[in-house]
């Protein structure tokens, strides 16, 4: 190779890199706006009615993640372990989900009691939802 052609090669390589980044930054800009977006949704109809002992008090974003807190309040039919086990499995069969995992957005559920303690987390991602097939 001569020092022209490895410059043209190298200055192609740079563009091919810089086109990439851009790509991929682009890439999580969407998956950003699509969880804000999303978490804005759940979060305006909060708090829900309760479900069992299960009640979603508020939803947000966070970079690609839709975050949504829950608090059980104790003696429900369904154990915080099993009701996360049902969600994450829902959130992956959901069809209007889909399109959002594939873009990058995910979901962080967390079932907390009433005076706040973490009792179970999930993350649901195109990658978990895989996994369960």
């Amino acid at each position: 190779m001569n020092l022209t052609t490895t410059k043209k090669w190298l200055i192609a390589a740079v563009g091919l890199f810089i086109l990439g980044g851009c790509a991929s930054h682009d890439q999580q800009m969407v998956a950003e706006s699509l969880a804000q977006s999303r978490a804005a949704a759940i979060d305006s109809k909060a708090p829900y009615p309760k479900i069992d002992a299960y009640q979603i008090t508020q939803a947000y974003a966070s970079k690609n993640t839709v975050k949504i807190n829950i608090i059980y309040g104790g003696n429900g039919r369904v154990k915080p372990t099993t009701a996360i086990k049902t969600a994450s499995a829902n959130y992956c069969n959901n069809a209007e989900l889909m399109p959002l995992f594939k873009h990058g957005v995910d979901y962080l559920i967390t079932i907390r009691d009433v005076s706040g303690r973490q009792l179970v987390s999930q993350t649901i991602s195109e990658q978990s939802c895989e996994a369960l097939k």
